[in-house]
């Protein structure tokens, strides 16, 4: 059965990242697929890891009933799903058809596809070899495409960190979340969040000011960017940064789609920060999400009558067995990575920058700008200056301030 026309596969060719080996039909037939389930749907994940994406659409395609369905797969394959799912392959089957098949159409998936294009953005499958390793880890439950804008190598083997929390941050969390982002820089971490309001903004605003790498998961489709209030800062990512997504370019966000995608957030990174959360705060789900594909996570501790912290506490008690970690400092950051001690990497000139904004403490306390105004240096060298002085014991924050320490 032929799917597909030449111009159609021409279309997704050109949305290919650079240099992919990938077979056009099969990217072709995961965008189609994509378009049928909600994200996590578990059933089509197995059932293309049995079949592949294009003989799975085809059997769509061609309204297979269950025992057509179970020829192809084979009884033991059938035998598998009924004991995962403790439900008859019959009811399964017919259960997924009725979700899937009346969102079938390949015209939706060809305008996806040209959505994307007009974009500036790209598509990767399945089947590519360009799909990120951490997403792998969520078995199953991996999506069939990941749509991008920005710059794909983000996605390759580097590291990568996943900082959450509240949407209604204090300034205690503005500043911690700021403080793990500059530490991720100097380190060449690159820092994953939600795009939403609150501590994530904050750490794409702070990891782009230091000219850091940042990606932004969105819970909807990258042709309705979300929310509206941060479209400034969302395409920013998008131009230095990259901006991914599962859905398809027009699809809308829901409150389902949100907590779905904190999975994607924990699969990008290779640990989980939660910085600040209420007690039924959506960032604990992410580290839900990271501990059940054994990655690491970390909480930031607040004041214990805070109630910015209390899901942060809550979470770190209720997990203790899983070895959920304190971050106490932003400076252990590179340690939760498993990158050894403590450290940052030097770059050119940042000893010149450590001594001229040392110079310029006195006795007393200083902010920022006063830093900066008195050393000569820009905003991005100021922080940087102060960050790695702060690593290197030199200097301690205290609330908004930096204080000169005797050594």
């Amino acid at each position: 059965m032929t799917l597909f026309s030449k111009s159609e596969l021409e279309a997704v060719s050109s949305v290919l990242i650079s240099g992919s080996q990938s077979k056009p039909e099969t990217v072709l037939a995961s965008v189609a697929l994509s378009h049928l389930c909600e994200p996590g749907d578990t059933f089509m994940g197995r059932l293309f890891e049995k079949m592949g994406s294009l003989a799975l659409l085809a059997a769509l395609v061609e309204r297979l009933d269950e025992a057509g369905m179970g020829e192809r797969l084979g009884q033991d394959f059938v035998q598998e799903l009924e004991d995962a799912y403790e439900q008859q392959f019959s009811q399964l089957w017919t259960n997924a058809t009725e979700r899937w098949c009346p969102r079938l159409s390949k015209n939706q998936a060809i305008e996806s596809v040209d959505q994307i294009a007009a974009l500036g953005g790209k598509l990767v499958g399945w089947n590519c070899e360009e799909y990120p390793q951490g997403l792998n880890d969520l078995d199953a439950g991996k999506p069939p495409v990941i749509w991008l804008l920005g710059n794909p190598e983000l996605l390759a083997d580097v590291p990568r960190v996943s900082v959450v929390g509240t949407r209604s941050s204090n300034r205690y969390g503005t500043s911690v979340a700021a403080d793990i982002s500059a530490v991720a820089v100097q380190n060449r971490i690159v820092t994953v969040s939600g795009g939403a309001i609150g501590i994530d903004a904050v750490v794409h605003q702070s990891t782009l000011a230091l000219e850091g790498d940042t990606i932004a998961v969105m819970a909807g489709g990258l042709g309705k960017l979300y929310p509206s209030t941060n479209l400034q800062l969302l395409r920013r990512i998008a131009q230095t940064g990259l901006l991914v997504a599962e859905q398809p370019p027009a699809v809308s966000v829901s409150k389902w789609r949100f907590l779905m995608r904190n999975r994607l957030i924990a699969a990008l990174g290779d640990a989980t920060v939660v910085v600040q959360a209420g007690r039924t705060s959506g960032a604990l789900s992410t580290a839900k999400h990271a501990l059940s594909i054994h990655r690491p996570v970390a909480m930031v501790p607040g004041p214990i009558d805070s109630a910015f912290s209390v899901g942060c506490h809550d979470f770190l008690n209720a997990n203790l067995e899983h070895d959920v970690q304190l971050l106490a400092r932003p400076q252990a950051l590179p340690s939760l990575l498993g990158m050894g001690s403590e450290q940052i990497i030097a770059t050119a000139g940042l000893g010149a920058l450590e001594k001229r904004a040392l110079d310029a403490f006195s006795d007393q306390g200083m902010q920022a700008w006063e830093v900066q105004r008195l050393a000569g240096l820009t905003v991005k060298e100021t922080q940087i200056a102060l960050g790695s002085l702060v690593l290197s014991g030199h200097v301690e924050r205290e609330g908004t301030h930096y204080v000169k320490l005797t050594k």
